[in-house]
Order: structure tokens, then C-alpha cells, then sequence
């Protein structure tokens, strides 16, 4: 398989959807590239390329559309084959591309039928807020190919990833790939001997692939195993040849390159705003209040031939104004036109030209007769359209950049160095003391090192301060503190963290020193997760977004047949009736004859006061804004599709372990009998042997009661059995075959429900049956059941506490209008008692099913007309997220990118005895700011479609004839920056949303266990929702969901971590 790159170029100049089009389209257009991504918002591409496409060209290929482009970085694709075996070598790419100078819906619009054109490309989605675009494609299609058609129509566009679809996949596995890359800058070459000494001295690291130094460039690029050396390795190695060095990181680079060129932006049209004003107001001077002022005074300024002198300095800054300070929009608007298609430089173009064209005939004809009177210009015009629009873009950029206030709060957590321990050997003395002495004596000799974050490697042992930032993700070592995770989960209170603890990096170390020991770095990082996650739901856009797309498409052509008709109505009215009959609006002063220049300022108006931006940017900005205060209240939502569908959810379907329990089992009881042909001892190290490497609440409670038991029991050791062959029936239990040393023959142990035993004859049935009925009649915990070779051996209970905030948030939901129901595997007396314990009614509980009965639980609620949120782990749960209109995953440790899931909660990881955090009440949360969310994006739309709906008409002349008022183009201009400013402004109150304290305004105690009903009467174990309860304040399911599942929902896949366990 080819070798592919991902190359990120940063596109300055886009305005609108048209221009990612121009630019998607000059990518795709350079043969060898697969796939190109265009952002508007974030003035980036994408491109995946083969090695024989060079990122210059790239670069050359934005650049010949008319934009800029600065590279970023290129780096190496993972080949996919290498870690997954089964996967298709022709599975699709998707490249993400950087696009600058969209403005409008017009302009992305441009860009993704550009884009869509190109064969081989399977699907395209351009964001104006986050200017990127994501295009999906087969193999065939290059992404240096979508990165010169976006070009060609005009836009600038920088390549920033291609990646298979399943490489975020395996990404999340970086276990199994043991391969990276770097790219490093080398200073103080001077010769091909300098190159090949640091090739040499680098290449003999142990991990190191291959090295490859390049004088012209003074950059090397270096292939290396990170679990045998990492990059501060190679860094001292060729710092120690005598040469200085410089890591090129993708994402800080990327991130500061993004944030001046939004500087710029903002900063561009500041200063082209005060230029105009500069050069405005003297025009404006001379155009209105100089002719007072010359006919007053009786002032000759006549040069001959009709030419006056005021009329000249007018006319010379004008032309400076037009054609220099205008200048950005001439271009964007060439760009445009040369692909044949419009956006709001067009429209400001045409306008400005029109007027500029008339006032050059009026001087040449006044030359052409020698008038003896001043022409009258209307350059004022211009110059006032110029300015409202520029001063309208300064405050619309400002504004769009407050979007990603968020994102930059999420980006700026880590820290840009940290300490680390030089000499790692010297702390195992640290990690051994028990007195005070002993830790005083080890720490004295701890050599400490303060190195960049980029150079941190997996391994390392870092030294976190009390008020510094957490680098990377690890593990406590050694110390205990209490860490602020406030911007990663939303957990307003720090966390206590101990030996052992998990800790997040970009999270604020409070109180006390630690050690941590370093799992993660870079891209695994956890927040790094989160960023690429808020950056791709922000890149998806709403269903509603398509009607803004389709509007623009036809906006500008429509808004210049509307100005071309006002013109000639105008003119024929005027032409036709009587002159008293004609509205003061078109007549001179005296009244006594028409005027030409004002019939075609009301066309110009027409054309000014229109807006496409304001529908362009109505949903992307409160998709950003909303995605990124969910984000920091740790909420991931993916995506405006999923925004869409929350607001028309009447149904939250709850799995009980895990979600509104704690997910952390205990053993409360067990019993071992029969006739035992094994020791006790045996069966326990069996039980850990199987159960030790499965995440499942479950097993993780055998192991912890096998460690339990260990601690009295020295004859316990797992290290006795060894597995020889392991199923995982989901739902049921494990079955595994396994070998205990001494032993000539294997053994079959079996450990699960009761459902697991059910197609099995066992020896001691009776003992079976009989304990089976008790643990239904008279138990509430979880239930497993135990057998060797057949034999029953007995059974173990479990306990779960129930979340602290269970029950106010099941109150919550039924307040607003949701129906509640729970799935569990669980037997019907544990699922009532924890339904009657959060107050879920007990006809809208379904026990002891399988993954497979959740998804045609939900199907059936679906069928009856209800539109299904399903609350799960994301893993086990996987098929029912996936089924449900919308998935809602809880994750924990640092698996956030659940690609089964719709939203994403965070939670922080807590003491034990802690039974209260936010994972339930972030269910309420997620569907408020989801449901705010398009709120304000429909408030946006019809903002947006009423001021068209109503500024068009009035320009155009409407009240003309009955009331006598018209609209001049500096008021049209102005209304018109109006328009997309308070669109943005709209969506940036969504920042004043705050998550609800559930416990507080919903606060309900939990059920004692007195007061619940435990009886099994209405728990159904079958499929049946013929008797399923609706809330009193049911929710009307929205139109959009309504089509949604009468013409078929887009399915999401399975997670890789449920495949993995499926296989």
C-alpha cells in the first residue's frame, strides 16, 4: 500500500462558503491528492496526499486561487493494515482541509459542490465558523487534487490531515502500534558531512527506524519505536553532535499560526476601517457640505473645460478608495466570478463599481460640454458602503472569534514545560521510604530537569508543583493532592488524587507535590481527545444548515435580478408618469426634473441591504458556541446533527450498572458447595485468572474480592492457572477453559447469570434451581452463578450503590417532559429495587436482557412513536447508542472519542466512598444545552430571514410611493453589518449558560430501602412496552425527528471497543 501524508496549510483570505469551494476544488485538483478538508472559521486544510505530491506544491496550488497559505506541517499516515488485519485496503479517506476567505453560505456552498464534483468523493462538509472542511473519498481521489479545486474557485486552502476512516480507531490502540514520527528543525548545517553525522549518531538509538537529514531544508525527519526511545532522546543526541534543534509541533504551531491569523483578520479591517474614515470624510466633506460652502462664498474653482477642483481631489480619493482600500474585495469577488459563483463581495463589488462608473461618466460628460456647472458625484456613497462593511467585518470577526473562546481555553490547559526526573533510578529510594527521613533523604538526591512539554516521553517521571498545570496523562506515584478538573469534566470540586490515581493532563494541581509517571502524551492525551473531538462536531453540520446552503446557492443572483428589476421599474415609472405624480424621492431640489443618480442608488440599496452572511453564520456560530460550553462543562456534544435530534427526544432510556449505579461492585456474599472436586483455593485463583483483564463492573469486583481473600488465604495464586481458551457471552457471562498447574487435563469454569446455565445439564441441578429461585425471591444484588466441568460450585453476590444524584435527576427529566425507563441484565428484584429507589415507574423497566434485546427495546419504543435518547457505558451498551436517536455515553479514564455515541459525558475520577458525581445529572445537562443550543440557532434563522424578508422589500422602494420613504445605500450598508453581527452576537449568549444544579432544584432522597417495593410484579423480562409510561408533560416529538425515522437514520458504527469485545 502507497504511503500516504497529511499536510495542514493555513488559507488566509476566505470570506464565505464559497471561497472553501474554490479552495477544496484547487486541492483536489493536484494529482496525488485523496482527500482535502476546508475550514471558514478556522482558516485551515487538510490534504492527504502520496509521497509524490510535495507539500510546496500544495502551498502553490492555494496560492494560484488568489489566497494565502503558509504550511504547517506534513506528517506520515499510520497504514491501517498494520494494526487492524481485516480491514478493507480500499477503505475511504477522509481529509480535512484549512479554507480562508469564506464569507457567506454562497461561499461554502462553492466550495462543497466543487468538492461533491470531484469522482470518487463519497461526502463533503465545509464549516464557515471553524473554516475547515472534511471531505470523505475512496483511495483514488487526492487529496492534493480537493485542495486545488477549492483553489480554483477561488479560495485559500491548506491540507491538514487525511486519514482513513477507521484511523481515529486505531489511533485509540496505540498499544499495538509501536511506531512514530518526528519532524525536528536542525541549525548550524553547513555541509552534507554535518547532515550525515547527526543520520549516523541518530540512527544508532535503539527504536530508531530510520533517519533522514536534509541540508536544503535543515529540517530531519526521524521514524522511531516510543517504547524503546522517545524524542527527547533524539533531541540530546543531536544537540550533543553540537548542533541546535527545534521540534516542529503540529498542534502548538497549528494552534498559534490559527490564532494571528485571526489577529489579522481582526486587525485588517480596524485598520481598513480608520483608512476610510481617513479618506471618507473628506470626500463626504466635499460632496455635501463644500457646494454650501462654494455657493455661499461664491467660490470659482472651474480649471476649464468642466473640470473643478473640488471635483478632482474628490475624484482622485475616491479612485483610492475603490480600487486600494477596496481592493480585498475586488479580489475575493474575481475569485468568485472566475468559478461562477457569488458571495457578498460580489454584491459589495457590483455596488460600489456601479457607482464609481457613474460618477466617471458625469465628469467626463461635464468635460465633454464644458458645463459650467459642478458635476454632482456620488462617491460618498461608496466610500459609506466601504466603511459600514468594514466596520461590520471588524466587529463580526471579533465577534466569531469570542466563538471559540472555549476550544482556546481547552488548547491553552497545557503547560508549555514541566519538571521531570533526570535520574529515574534514584526515585525507586523515594517510592521505597516509609518515614519522613527516609522521603527527605531520597529527595535529596533527585536530580530534576526542566525540559518542553513536546520532549516528555511515556515513562517519565514528573514533578507537578502545587498550582501547576498537569503536562500529560499518568498515573500518581508517589505524594497526594487535591486537582481541579473543573475545565476537562465540569466537577466544580478538586479531586483528592492518591498513589495510584489516574490524573488528566490540563488539569491544576491544588495543594500539595506529586509524582506522576507519564502514560500519555501529545495527541493520546486525553484533552487532546476532547480538542479534536469539540473541532470535529463543530466542523458537522445541522440538518437545518441545508435550507441556509440552498438559499445562498441562489441568494446573490437572486438579490442582483431583484436591484436589475428596481432599476428599470423605476425608470419606466418615472418615464411613463406625470412629474407631480412622480415621489420627491427621485427629483432634484427644485423639483423640476428627475434624477438619474437617485433611481439608481434605490437599485444599489436593493443590493447592499441584502445578507447571505447572516444566514451562512447562523448556525455554525451557536454550533461552536454551544459544542464549547458543553466541552468545558464536560459535555461532548458531535456534532449539529446531534442538536437537531435532541430537541425532538420525548424518551431517555437509562442501563442501570455503570450509569445510575456507581458502576463499582462489591461482594456482599458468597457461597461455595457441593461436591468440590477442587480446593477452595483453586476455584478463587481461577476466578481472578479470567476475570483479571475485563473491564466489566462486574469482574472488576471478583478480582477485587479474589484480592480480598488473598490477603487471609496464602494458598490463593492465580499464577497457578493459565487460560487456555475464553468466550464473552454479553449479557450472560464468560465461559473459559483453563489449565491449573499440576493438573493433567483442563477444566471448563463457567461464571455468569443464571440465563448462562440454561442450555446446560449440571451436576447438582437441584442445588442450582433452588439457589437460582432464592436469589430471585429474596436477593436484590447482582447475581453470579458459578460452575467446573458442569458441576455447580455456588454462587457470588454483588452490591452497587446508587448514584447520589440518580433520583433528582430521574425528577428532573419527568419534570420537563421526558418518559424514563431502565434496561439492565440484572434479575427483575434487583432492577425494581433500583427503580423504586429513583422513582422510574415499574411498568418502564425491562430486566435480564441482552445487548441484543436493548436495541429492540429501543426499536419498539421508536415504533410507537417515541423519539429514544439511550444513556449507556459506550461500550457494552454500544449496539443500543447506536440504535437510539441519540446516544449519550459515560466515559471514564481517558476513553472520551466513543464513536457509538452522540454525546460524551465526563466524569472525574473519585474516591469509592464517594457514591455522588455528575454523570447523572449531566444527562439533564447535555439535553439543556443541546436543546438551548438550536434554540438560539433557530432564533438565528429567523433573524436572519425576516431581515431579508423585510430590508429587501424596503430598498427595492415599497413605501416609496404611499409614504414617500426610501432607503439610501449608507443605511442599507449599515443594516446590512448589522445583520451578521447580531446573528453572532445571538449565538454568543450561549456562553451565559450555566449547568443546573440538579441535587438543588430537583433534589429528591433517595427511596430508603424500607419504603421501596421490591416485588418483581410489572417487571417485564420479555419484550413488551404495551404498557410503557409516558410523562404527564409529554413532549411533542419535532418534525425533523418525525421525518428522521420515516425516511431512515444514518446509523453510527459500533465502537472498536465493542467490535473487540463482539469478536
Amino acid at each position: 500500500m502507497t504511503t500516504k501524508y497529511k499536510t495542514h496549510i493555513l488559507v488566509g483570505g476566505m470570506t464565505c462558503s464559497a471561497c472553501t469551494n474554490s479552495v477544496t476544488n484547487a486541492l483536489q485538483s493536484v494529482e496525488g491528492v485523496d482527500s482535502a478538508e476546508v475550514s471558514l472559521m478556522t482558516e485551515d486544510a487538510v490534504v492527504v496526499h502520496t509521497s509524490l505530491v510535495k507539500p510546496e506544491v500544495l502551498k502553490d496550488a492555494v496560492e494560484d486561487v488568489g489566497f494565502e497559505a503558509t504550511l504547517v506541517k506534513t506528517e506520515e499516515l499510520e497504514d491501517e493494515k498494520s494494526h487492524f488485519s481485516n480491514e478493507d485496503d480500499n477503505s475511504n479517506l477522509k481529509t480535512s482541509l484549512t479554507i480562508g476567505g469564506m464569507m457567506c453560505s454562497a461561499c461554502v456552498n462553492t466550495i462543497t459542490k466543487a468538492l461533491k464534483d470531484v469522482e470518487g468523493v463519497k461526502s463533503v462538509n465545509v464549516s464557515l465558523i471553524t473554516e475547515e472542511a472534511v471531505v470523505e473519498h475512496t483511495q483514488e481521489v487526492k487529496p492534493e487534487n480537493l485542495a486545488s479545486v477549492v483553489e480554483d474557485v477561488g479560495f485559500e486552502a491548506t491540507v491538514k490531515s487525511t486519514a482513513s476512516e477507521n484511523e481515529t480507531s486505531a489511533h485509540n490502540h496505540n498499544a499495538s502500534v509501536d511506531k512514530q514520527s518526528v519532524t525536528i528543525q536542525v541549525f548550524g548545517m553547513t555541509c552534507s558531512n554535518c547532515s550525515n553525522i547527526i543520520e549516523k549518531q541518530v540512527s544508532q538509538l535503539p527504536g530508531v527506524i530510520s533517519c533522514t537529514v536534509s541540508l536544503s531544508t535543515n529540517e530531519a525527519y526521524i521514524e522511531f519505536k516510543p517504547s524503546l526511545t522517545g524524542i527527547r532522546n533524539i533531541v540530546d543526541t543531536i544537540e550533543d553532535c553540537g548542533f541546535d534543534v527545534n521540534i516542529d509541533n503540529g498542534v502548538d504551531k497549528s494552534t498559534q499560526l490559527e490564532l494571528l491569523s485571526k489577529v489579522k483578520d481582526i486587525q485588517y479591517w480596524k485598520n481598513n476601517f480608520f483608512k476610510l474614515l481617513l479618506f471618507g470624510v473628506p470626500i463626504i466633506f466635499l460632496e455635501t457640505i463644500f457646494p454650501l460652502i462654494r455657493s455661499k462664498c461664491h467660490m470659482q474653482l472651474n480649471i476649464g473645460h468642466g473640470l473643478y477642483l473640488d471635483v478632482l481631489v474628490e475624484f482622485i480619493l475616491g479612485t483610492y478608495v475603490q480600487f486600494w482600500l477596496g481592493r480585498r474585495f475586488y479580489i475575493n469577488s474575481y475569485k468568485a466570478f472566475k468559478h461562477g459563483s457569488g458571495t457578498m463581495d460580489t454584491l459589495i463589488c457590483t455596488s460600489t463599481s456601479i457607482v464609481y462608473i457613474y460618477s466617471v461618466f458625469i465628469i467626463i460628460q461635464a468635460f465633454a460640454v464644458s458645463s459650467m456647472e459642478s458635476p454632482k458625484l456620488i462617491l460618498d456613497t461608496s466610500v459609506m458602503l466601504f466603511s459600514f462593511v468594514s466596520l461590520g467585518k471588524w466587529a463580526e470577526s471579533r465577534a466569531k472569534g469570542n466563538t471559540s473562546t472555549a476550544l482556546s481555553k481547552l488548547l491553552s490547559l497545557t503547560p508549555d514545560k514541566c519538571v521531570i526526573v533526570a535520574n529515574p533510578e534514584s526515585f525507586k529510594g523515594l517510592d521505597k521510604s516509609v518515614t519522613s527521613g527516609e522521603q527527605n533523604s531520597a529527595l535529596s538526591g533527585i536530580v530534576q530537569r526542566e525540559i518542553p512539554v513536546d520532549l516528555l516521553q511515556k515513562s517519565d517521571i514528573v514533578i507537578i508543583l502545587p498550582g501547576s498545570s498537569i503536562p500529560a496523562d499518568g498515573v500518581c506515584i508517589f505524594g497526594e493532592s487535591d486537582v481541579d478538573e473543573s475545565l476537562l469534566t465540569g466537577e466544580s470540586l478538586p479531586v483528592v488524587k492518591k498513589v495510584g490515581s489516574k490524573l488528566i493532563g490540563g488539569s491544576v494541581n491544588v495543594t500539595s507535590t506529586m509524582y506522576m509517571s507519564v502514560e500519555l502524551v501529545g495527541q493520546d492525551t486525553q484533552l487532546q481527545q476532547i480538542v479534536n473531538l469539540v473541532k470535529d462536531a463543530q466542523m458537522r453540520k445541522a440538518p437545518v444548515q441545508r435550507f441556509a446552503d440552498a438559499i445562498a446557492a441562489k441568494f446573490v443572483p437572486t438579490i442582483l435580478s431583484l436591484s436589475l428589476f428596481t432599476f428599470f421599474f423605476w425608470c419606466f415609472y418615472t418615464w411613463v408618469a406625470h412629474l407631480d405624480d412622480i415621489p420627491a424621492t427621485f427629483k432634484s431640489k427644485s423639483g423640476d426634473h428627475v434624477m438619474f443618480s437617485k433611481i439608481l442608488q434605490v437599485a444599489i440599496s436593493v443590493i447592499v441591504v441584502a445578507c447571505p452572511c447572516a444566514l451562512g453564520l447562523a448556525a455554525p456560530t451557536a454550533v461552536m458556541v454551544g459544542t464549547g460550553v458543553g466541552a468545558t462543562n464536560g459535555i461532548l456534544i458531535k456534532g449539529g446533527e446531534v442538536l437537531e435530534s435532541t430537541s425532538g427526544l420525548d424518551t431517555v432510556v437509562f442501563d442501570k450498572t455503570g450509569t445510575i449505579t456507581a458502576g463499582k461492585m462489591t461482594l456482599a456474599d458468597h457461597k461455595f458447595f457441593g461436591a468440590l472436586s477442587l480446593k477452595e483455593e483453586i476455584l478463587w485463583s481461577m476466578l481472578y485468572a479470567v476475570e483479571q483483564n475485563s473491564e466489566h463492573p462486574v469482574a472488576k469486583a471478583i478480582v477485587s474480592g479474589v484480592k480480598d481473600v488473598m490477603e487471609q488465604n496464602s494458598l490463593v495464586d492465580p499464577a497457578l492457572v493459565s487460560i487456555e481458551g475464553l468466550e464473552a457471552k454479553g449479557g450472560l457471562g464468560i465461559t473459559a477453559i483453563v489449565r491449573v498447574a499440576g493438573e493433567d487435563s483442563s477444566r471448563q469454569l463457567r461464571i455468569g447469570s443464571e440465563k448462562l446455565f440454561s442450555d446446560t445439564k449440571l451436576k447438582g441441578e437441584t442445588d442450582f434451581e433452588n439457589m437460582a429461585g432464592a436469589m430471585r425471591n429474596e436477593h436484590i444484588g447482582t447475581v453470579c452463578h458459578i460452575s467446573v466441568d458442569n458441576e455447580y460450585c455456588g454462587y457470588m453476590e454483588f452490591k452497587d450503590t446508587i448514584r447520589q444524584d440518580a433520583t433528582a435527576t430521574i425528577n428532573a427529566l419527568q419534570s420537563n417532559g421526558y418518559s424514563v425507563a431502565m434496561v439492565t441484565g440484572d434479575n427483575a428484584r434487583t432492577a425494581q429495587y433500583v427503580a423504586a429507589k429513583v422513582g422510574i415507574p415499574t411498568s418502564n423497566v425491562f430486566a435480564s436482557s441482552s445487548p441484543e434485546q436493548k436495541i429492540q427495546y429501543v426499536e419498539l419504543l421508536q415504533q410507537q412513536g417515541h423519539t429514544v435518547a439511550f444513556v449507556g457505558d459506550g461500550i457494552n451498551d454500544a449496539p443500543a447508542l447506536v440504535e437510539a436517536d441519540v446516544g449519550i455515553a459515560v466515559a471514564t479514564g481517558t476513553d472520551v472519542a466513543m464513536s457509538s455515541a452522540d454525546i460524551v459525558l465526563l466524569s472525574s475520577e473519585k474516591d469509592e466512598s464517594i457514591v455522588a458525581n455528575s454523570s447523572m445529572s449531566s444527562v439533564f445537562n447535555a439535553l439543556e444545552i443541546s436543546k438551548k443550543t438550536f434554540q438560539v440557532i433557530r432564533t438565528n434563522f429567523v433573524l436572519a430571514i425576516i431581515y431579508n424578508l423585510v430590508m429587501v422589500p424596503l430598498a427595492m422602494g415599497f413605501l416609496i410611493v404611499p409614504f414617500g420613504l426610501h432607503m439610501h445605500p449608507m443605511f442599507a450598508s449599515a443594516a446590512m453589518a448589522c445583520s451578521s453581527v447580531s446573528v453572532v452576537t445571538n449565538s454568543l449568549l450561549l456562553k451565559r449558560w450555566r449547568p443546573v444544579d440538579v441535587l438543588s432544584v430537583h433534589g429528591t432522597a433517595l427511596v430508603c430501602d424500607e419504603e421501596a417495593n421490591v416485588e418483581n410484579s410489572g417487571i417485564a423480562e420479555s419484550l413488551d412496552v404495551s404498557n410503557f409510561k409516558t410523562s404527564k408533560g409529554k413532549k411533542d416529538v419535532g418534525l425533523f425527528s418525525r421525518l428522521r425515522r420515516a425516511f431512515g437514520r444514518k446509523r453510527r458504527p459500533n465502537s472498536e471497543e465493542y467490535e473487540m469485545i463482539s469478536s
